[in-house]
């Protein structure tokens, strides 16, 4: 079974998104911000993070520079999901896939699909 780890401030969008990829089969792992969720991804090993732009304490942007640093984690997939793409560096918006919110299941589990299960 493949773990994700979803990392976003919004409680009512957590429990959404969990449902629907625990459903699909997956472990789901969660954490409010970006500095809870470098530490999961230490404990866990999860096979992909999805992680919302914008939160507090670390955003998404900040968490995956962090991830890429870090040459045990630089492959580790990574999804950055942002009502706000465009605000995005243009080095992230280049390299790393994104979901702009809003969006609907299937192109959840297509991005996720494409990035673990290809």
């Amino acid at each position: 079974m493949k773990t994700i780890l979803l990392v976003d401030d919004e409680l009512a969008i957590v429990d959404t998104i969990a449902e629907v990829l625990v459903w699909e089969g997956y472990r789901v792992v969660t954490a409010a911000n970006g500095k809870e969720g470098l530490a999961l991804v230490a404990s866990e090993r999860p096979d992909l993070v999805l992680v919302d732009f914008m939160m507090p304490v670390m955003d998404g942007v900040q968490m995956l520079r962090a991830l890429r640093a870090d040459p045990t984690y630089v492959a580790l997939p990574v999804v950055l999901i942002t009502a706000a793409p465009r605000a995005l560096p243009p080095d992230v918006r280049a390299s790393t896939p994104v979901l702009a919110k809003p969006f609907d299941v299937q192109s959840l589990l297509r991005i996720i699909q494409s990035q673990i299960d290809p």
